[in-house]
Parts: structure tokens; sequence; C-alpha cells
């Protein structure tokens, strides 16, 4: 079949009556042009809907949009009083003819469903039944700019993201909706060119390129509609499931007086070495470290050299490694709404990329006068510096004191004074200058007004986060003589002065700063392959894509999305391993780059709170895989019921990292446990090593993301659609199919739990619950709401220090109470991209209670195969039951290797190892 079926194409253009186009009959056919509009049914509940002023349509994938070759729809056309008239057996569709550009008076669609009532859509209509989208972060997010009383289904309100002024702006609809309809706007992306191999503009006037999803309550099915559209949700590797820890929250700039206070010097490559190592003697299982900025020079200016603080970076990864411990590190490809530096002049790696990007290296200077020594400081509390001239050539200024230009004079010795302060050097130039002079200021906080001879002198003024600003002296100095430099500073948030070098005159100016744009492919390829490769060949295993906006700039084109992209990609290709990265949200398409983390949050409770709807929803935009700073970002040590509540959510969430920016050389890593004492330990110990021991469990999900596009956290709608108290609880959720969990949400250790109908049991007490109705009860801070539906099957491995420490021939199999239930357990190498090929084995269990109250679980033998997959497996079957079992039989065969737990009121048996290729039986009455 050809891609674009344009043999299936009937033309209306002007609707002349002729036999030829007239309609007198109807006409059967996919695609059908109206003049300069294109529908396309590409399912019978979705149609593409193209308005192209030029008349040019748009056959090729865009960034976003992927496939065109889809099946034949039954669609059948004609003309009607002027009308457009297209019918498929789920939607009607009518356009008026020669009407121009769609809008709410030329184009309808409606469709039904059986006892349901007819649904419409038009252009412009407001979605006031949308279930939710996402928005791009989470960051600043506070309880003052949360929405009130809405179940927080809403976006963050007033949320300008400090430092870039940028405010949040609202998610966008997603695509389940109780009006059951969802709308994609595709009309600007970039066009795929496949000779290229990569994106381009489209030509202008944009049109309109539309995609509508149509369907009454079948959410899965439009999930799965988009994942065909825009593609699927890849594997992620195993290991991403197991627990993540976060460090080294602080910049790291070489040469100031920062980077040698003994703080900073114990916080090394040693220090992380010992933290790692309390966990795993404390017995706290975790699978990843992750490194903020410290790890690398230059902070906020870019930079791919390991910082001094990790002097032996080679035996430090293997040191990981020889752990079972991935590494992630922190990266910047430019920051929206600044002239944030990708990449520092100083970095060792800078001329290697310049010549790369064909860009010659800055010139030298040839005249270099360092004057960052003989300041002197005064403060200014009255702000009187101005009418007293103190910027004057020959004021007096003897009284005031020496101060370093390499921190602020806070730091120095002035703590109390937060206001204005002045700073005066008088420097000695040669009778011969060179043609240019430039000042330069390496970092004054937070602004200043600079002075040479009593003359103010304009400077360059930089937006947050760069540094160097400098200003042109040359026609303000005097040669052969002193020349006095005075300053008026504004101190900021972290306090006043100069903070870091140069302080120097210059020849020639700052160089522009090195930046990449990843949309253009050249520099993306170099960025890639010059600074990331190194590092992932030496052992990186992923990373944070940290900074927000993304760095790729084209007409149409989200940014964020296409960053996260050439990250993902490149990972994959340069491992040849599945990728992973964490990146903000991109909007659609995201789904195929995972994950996705939220940002700098605050921590308060009803933050906690709204991270938990937002990350139940994600799935309504297919998006699965979403990490927040667990125990949030903007708090230090919280209280610990705050932080025993989002470590208990954590476990249940789709990535379990901690995080703050409380992890620095000031206030040591906060989020780690024994900032609690052994409770801390304790209570990180319970459930880091239960979400260790459930990544069976978990892990089937992820091939379910991949291969149904349905996600791992659930709303109570995606399992009851025609439910309504499903719509009403958007604090708890599925995880995975026979899993509810509702975290605590406050301080109290009280909480209300809907159930929905059936029956149910705690998953840490087995007390037996009946649903379609709300209860509500206490929880002890380390404990936490989780029922098991009953009936089911929940698979867990043996306790160890990682996920994958041991391979998989020992399982758990738990059992809950009566009924019957089924599982399909999968498997694969965790790593490779082999799942694709057909690499992967899934077993299929079985649950069921029969008649005469007996009971049977059986295991079939696993099917298909992968690289290390065991041939032996152990099992440890637990039936959570009502009563203790009066027999056992294994496989047929009586067995007293069994005993009862009164504490989890389940029985435990014991199977020996036998072949996965051969089935299993466990009966007990």
């Amino acid at each position: 079949m050809n891609v674009f079926r344009n043999m299936l194409v009937i033309a209306l253009v002007g609707f002349v009556s002729t036999p030829l186009v007239s309609y007198a009959r109807t006409q059967n056919t996919s695609i059908i042009v109206a003049g300069n509009a294109r529908f396309e049914f590409l399912t019978p509940s979705l149609v593409r809907m193209e308005y192209a002023p030029n008349g040019h349509f748009v056959d090729a994938p865009t960034a976003v949009v992927l496939k065109r070759d889809w099946p034949d729809v039954d669609a059948q056309s004609s003309k009607e009083n002027g009308w457009l008239v297209v019918h498929t057996r789920s939607v009607t569709l009518r356009y008026q003819l020669d009407s121009g550009p769609f809008t709410a008076n030329n184009l309808q669609v409606t469709w039904n469903h059986p006892d349901s009532a007819p649904h419409s859509w038009h252009p412009g209509q407001i979605d006031t039944q949308n279930l939710g989208g996402l928005t791009y972060s989470l960051d600043h997010v506070s309880e003052a700019n949360l929405p009130k009383g809405k179940q927080d289904l809403d976006s963050p309100i007033d949320d300008i993201i400090p430092g870039i002024e940028i405010p949040l702006e609202p998610a966008k609809p997603g695509l389940l909706s109780r009006s059951g309809y969802a709308l994609i706007d595709d009309s600007q992306t970039p066009l795929w060119d496949e000779k290229m191999q990569w994106i381009t503009p489209r030509t202008k006037p944009y049109g309109q390129d539309w995609y509508l999803f149509t369907y009454n309550h079948d959410y899965p099915y439009v999930l799965q509609e988009y994942a065909q559209l825009c593609g699927g949700i890849p594997m992620i590797p195993r290991y991403v499931l197991g627990n993540w820890v976060t460090d080294f929250n602080f910049e790291y700039f070489p040469n100031t007086a920062d980077a040698h206070d003994p703080q900073f010097e114990r916080y090394n490559q040693q220090y992380l070495e010992d933290e790692l190592s309390r966990l795993r003697e404390n017995h706290i299982p975790f699978d990843t470290l992750v490194l903020d900025f410290a790890w690398h020079n230059f902070g906020w200016q870019g930079g791919y050299d390991w910082s001094p603080l990790i002097p032996q970076s080679t035996q430090f990864l293997q040191w990981l490694r020889d752990r079972g411990i991935k590494l992630s590190l922190n990266d910047h490809p430019g920051y929206a709404g600044t002239q944030e530096e990708i990449l520092s002049y100083d970095d060792s790696h800078a001329p290697e990329v310049l010549k790369a990007l064909g860009q010659p290296l800055p010139p030298k200077p040839s005249f270099d006068l360092d004057i960052s020594g003989d300041w002197r400081f005064a403060p200014d509390p009255k702000d009187q510096g101005l009418n007293q001239r103190w910027f004057a050539g020959d004021y007096d200024d003897h009284a005031w004191k020496p101060i370093r230009t390499d921190q602020s004079w806070q730091k120095q010795g002035y703590p109390d004074d937060q206001g204005i302060g002045w700073y005066r050097t008088s420097v000695s130039l040669p009778a011969k200058l060179p043609d240019a002079l430039y000042l330069y200021i390496g970092e004054a906080a937070q602004s200043y007004r600079l002075f040479v001879n009593g003359k103010e002198v304009e400077h360059t003024h930089v937006p947050w986060p760069q540094r160097l600003t400098y200003a042109d002296i040359k026609s303000y100095v005097q040669p052969g003589q002193p020349n006095a430099i005075a300053l008026r500073i504004v101190p900021g948030e972290h306090g006043g002065g100069f903070f870091r070098g140069p302080v120097a005159i210059r020849n020639v100016q700052p160089p522009e700063r090195i930046y990449f744009n990843l949309a253009d492919k050249r520099q993306a390829d170099v960025f890639m392959r010059d600074l990331h490769a190194p590092l992932m060949q030496a052992g990186v295993s992923s990373w944070w894509v940290d900074g927000g906006g993304g760095a790729a700039d084209m007409p149409g084109l989200n940014p964020q999305f296409w960053t996260n992209k050439v990250f993902y990609d490149s990972t994959q290709q340069l491992t040849g391993q599945r990728g992973f990265i964490l990146g903000r949200y991109g909007d659609w398409g995201s789904e195929r780059y995972p994950g996705f983390f939220t940002g700098d949050t605050y921590s308060e409770w009803p933050v906690l709170a709204y991270e938990v709807a937002f990350t139940a929803r994600g799935g309504n935009v297919l998006v699965p895989y979403i990490s927040h700073d667990i125990g949030g970002f903007h708090g230090a040590k919280i209280d610990f019921d705050l932080y025993a509540r989002w470590i208990e959510f954590g476990a249940f969430s789709p990535i379990l990292r901690m995080h703050s920016a409380h992890a620095n050389p000031k206030e040591g890593n906060v989020r780690m446990p024994w900032v609690y004492g052994d409770k801390g330990i304790a209570l990180m110990r319970k459930y880091f090593t239960l979400r260790t021991q459930l990544i069976p469990y978990i892990y089937t999900y992820t091939w379910q993301a991949h291969t149904l596009s349905l996600p791992l956290l659930r709303p109570l709608y995606l399992q009851y659609p025609d439910l309504e108290e499903a719509y009403q609880h958007s604090h708890e959720y599925f995880f995975g199919d026979e899993m509810l969990v509702a975290p605590v949400l406050d301080a109290s250790g009280n909480r209300t739990v809907y159930l929905p109908p059936g029956s149910w049991i705690d998953f840490f007490t087995g007390k037996h619950y009946g649903g379609g109705h709300s209860f509500t009860a206490h929880y002890d801070v380390d404990e936490m709401p989780v029922f098991v539906r009953e009936g089911s099957i929940i698979p867990e491995q043996e306790r160890s220090d990682y996920s994958d420490a041991k391979p998989l021939d020992a399982l758990i199999l738990n059992v809950y109470g009566d009924g019957k239930g089924h599982f399909e357990l999968y498997e694969d190498d965790g790593l490779s991209l082999d799942y694709a090929k057909g690499s992967h084995a899934v077993t299929s269990m079985s649950y069921v209670t029969k008649p005469d109250g007996s009971h049977e679980l059986t295991v079939a033998p696993a099917k298909g195969t992968y690289k290390a997959q065991p041939s032996l497996r152990s099992y440890v079957v637990r039936i959570h039951a009502q009563g203790k079992p009066q027999s056992v039989s294994v496989n047929g065969k009586a067995t007293t290797q069994w005993s009862w737990d009164d504490k989890e009121a389940a029985a435990v048996v014991m199977v020996p190892q036998q072949s996965i290729r051969d089935g299993l039986s466990v009966i007990w009455r």
C-alpha cells in the first residue's frame, strides 16, 4: 500500500457541476481533499484535519507525529447543500465547502456510542471535562500558587520561575476527557527531512494541521491510538526502577576562596564514598547516584572536566561499578530566558569543540593586568556615598578597610552589613597603553555602578546566571598615572561584593559565550560526541538534562522536547543500550524520551499532595516515568512526618529519587536518613527495600507501558471509567492493576480512602475490606495505605543491595485472599535493545479459588529466552489468607515445607529449585 494512498484521494476543488466531482453518489475513501482542506481518517475515530493556505499538504512526518502509513478506513463522503459530509462507523464530519480555514462556523465532528449521549466538537471548543495534562515543570511550586479546592487537577497559578522570570504556563488538556475527545495541534511543528535525517522548518504561512481523537470512555484505546500516531513508550533500563540518591548540589569554581574552604575540601570523592558505603552498611538498597553541579568545574559557566573534588574520576567510576552503583550527571544545555554558557573557555574541551564548530579561538590579550588585590571597602548603610562623592578620584579612603575580591564582604567581617557597600582601588597604568582597555569584573552581586577617576562608566548587564561584566574604560584612564576605580554595590541574596575572578584590565573584549543550538544537526553531533561520549565511555549511565527550557532553536519546535530527544537518542547510540534521561516535560511526543523530572518544588504538605495527583495523571499524556525530588527541593531538614510520607509515596512512584537544594558542603545532604537518627534509617530501609523487592512486579508494567501504552500509575477512572466515584479521588491511584495506593498527605496520619467495588486486602497488615465505599483510618508514621485486590498475584525478588544484584533465580509469589487472578511476569536482560527483537520471557501465573474451597496457584513454563536468563528457579509462595491452611501440596505432592506467619497472617511455602521450563502447582485447603 502506498504510504500516502494517493490513489484514494478524491479532489473536490471548486465542486463544479460535472459528473466527475458532483457527488451525486457517495464516495468511499480514507482521504478527502476539498480545495485547500484535506481530511484523512487514520482510524474510524481519529481524523487528521489540514488546511493549507498555499494548497500544499504535508505528507512527511513531523518532529512530533511519526506515523503516516495507516490502514484504509471505510469513510463515505458526499456533498450536501454546500457542505462536505463524511461518515465512518464512528464519526460524522461536516465542513462547509470553500469557506477557508477551520472555524466553529464551518467545521463540526459528531459521534455516538451505545449507552451514551451524542458527542460533538468544533474548533475553539473549550473542554471543561478534560482530566488534565502536565505542565512543563513544577519549578518553584509552593502552597501559595497551588490551585485551591479542585482536587489538584488545575495548573499552578502565578508561578514565576525565579532568576529567569518566566511564568509557568498552564498545562494543555490531556488525552483523556469525560467529553470523549482530544485535539492535538501540530500546525507549526518542523517536518522530518528523510534525506537529511533531521528536522526542517515548515514553510510559512502556517496552515492548520490537527488531529482529533474521538471516543466515549475507552481511555486505553485513545492512549494506544496516540502511541501509534506520535510514538510509544520505549523499554527503560531495569535499574532505573531502583532507588536514586542525589548529591553535590553546589557550584565549583577553580581558584576561588570557596574552592579552598575546608568545607569544600572535605566534601569530595572520599566523602561521597563514605556516604554511599554508609547506606550499604545500613542495608539500604539503592541503584543510582546522581551528581549535581559540583561534579564539574565552572558551575553555570559550563564544563565537562571533573572538578578537583573528584580527583580520581577513573577510580571513582570503578569504585561505583564494583558496588553495582550507576552514575548520572547533571548537565545544563541552556536555561530558558538566560544567556547561560554551555561550555567555559577554560574547559579543556573548548579548543576541540570550537574547531569542530568551525569557530576560531578567542584572541588572547596582549595586555592583561590583574587588579584583584589592594581593594578597600566601606559599608554605606545610609546610602550617602554618592552625595559625599566617595567615587571621586581624590577622595580620601585611608580609613577604609582592606578587602579581598573572592568572597562577599559578609564573609570578611561584615556579616550584618546588608545595605550598600563601596569598593575602591588605585591602579597605575603604563605611559603607553594599547588601543583598547576593558575592565573585567567576574561577579559583583547584585548590581553595581562603576566610576573611574570620578566619572561614571557604563558597563554590561548580564542576565542570571552569567557573571562576567565588563566596561570600556580607555577614555576614562590616565596613562602613566594612578587611576581611581570605585564601585557602589547593591548586595543580593548571597551577599554583596566581588565573589570570584577575574578582576582585571585587558585589551580585548570577553568572547561571546559558547552555546549550542541542538536543532542544528552539526551542533548536536558535536555537543554529544565531543562532550558527552567520553564521559559515557568512562562509565556514566545517564544524564540529568537540567537547566530548563532546552537548547534547540527552530520555529515551531518545542526546545525542551528536542533537547530531550538529542540526549536520549545519543545516549542510546553511544552505548548501544537503552537510553534514559531526566528532563523536563516537552509536550506531545515526550513519551518517546523517558523520563520527566518535575523540578525545584518547596518542601510542603500541599506540594506533596499535588505531586500525587500530578503523577497519577501523567499517563493522561502517556508520560509514565515522572520523577520528583523526594522530600522537596527547597527545604532543609524538614519534619520527620513529611520526610516519611514523601518517601512512602516515592516507594510507590514511577521513580524514587531523593534530592534537595541542601546537599552541599554547608549543610551536608539533608535527605540522608541518619539526619533523623535510627528512625530515619529504619524508615528508609523499610521502603527502599520494599521498592527493590517489588521490581519484578513493577518491571512487568514497564512492558505494559511499552506494548499496551498503559502507565504504571493509573487514576481510578482509567480502571473504572463509568464509575462516578473514580473521578472524585485524585490523591489515590492504582499501582499496576492489582494494587491501590493512597499516600498519607498531612501530619495527622489520618487518611480517608475510597476502595472501588470488590474485595481488598491491606498490603501491610492483611486486613480485609469490602469495596464500593470510603473509610477513614490512622496510619503511624512508618505505615501507609496500600491495598491489593483479592485474588491478585504480586511477584517480588529477594532482598539485595541494588535491583540487579542477583539473578531472578528465586521468586517470591504473594497470593491474596480468595477469588481469581492472573499475572504475566515479564523478564529480559534489563539493559540491551534485544527486547525489540523478541529477546525476552513471559511466565504466566494463575490463581483460583475452587468451589470446594481449595485454592490453587499455577505457574506455567516460561516462554522465551534472553541473555543470562536463569535456567532454574526456586519459589517462596506467601499465601495471604484469612486462616491457616490445613494442608499444602506442591506439584501434586503433600509438603511439610511451609510455615504460618502470625504477624502477616500468611502461610509461607518453600519450593526448591526447578527448571523454569517446568510448570508449578501449589494447592492449599
